[in-house]
């Protein structure tokens, strides 16, 4: 792949061996926690199973949105993370702030490299049009443009 093609999440999930799931195609959760993760917009993703890797999304998040969850979650794997506890209410996995931190760059990266920022700034893109090309937010353009320090014009 070249860094100025959009690499969409399924196709690395898939690529990794994957397999993704809403909360509702979780067989093993309990009805109460399935109610709550739907009523819920305050979570994204979580990784149930690492062999085999199995993968909960949030199914009410916009497509963008999910394309950054899904990049979060398969940073997680990538880095090797380990979830340290799990909720009692939810049963999801907790995890430790740096990783999250560490997810939350890796997961930007590979949905945005910074060659490709590269790229569409020199091809004189707008920060919506580079949303729409990598598939992306509007937000995770400007935090990719923060975080590389690639000006991106609005």
């Amino acid at each position: 792949m070249r860094s100025f093609e959009p690499l969409p999440a399924d196709t690395l999930a898939a690529k990794l061996g994957a397999t993704l799931f809403t909360t509702d195609q979780v067989t093993n959760f309990e009805p109460e926690q399935v109610a709550v993760l739907l009523a819920s917009d305050g979570w994204s993703g979580v990784i149930i199973s690492d062999r085999p890797l199995w993968i909960v999304y949030n199914p009410h998040h916009a497509p963008a949105r999910y394309e950054s969850n899904l990049m979060h979650e398969i940073a997680h794997v990538l880095l090797n993370h380990q979830p340290v506890g799990f909720d009692p209410v939810t049963g999801i996995p907790k995890r430790k702030q740096n990783n999250e931190d560490e997810a939350t760059y890796l997961g930007g990266c590979l949905q945005i490299p910074k060659r490709g920022l590269l790229w569409a700034t020199q091809r004189k893109m707008l920060l919506p049009q580079i949303a729409t090309h990598f598939g992306a937010s509007k937000a995770m353009v400007q935090f990719r443009s923060n975080v590389t320090n690639v000006l991106v014009k609005c």
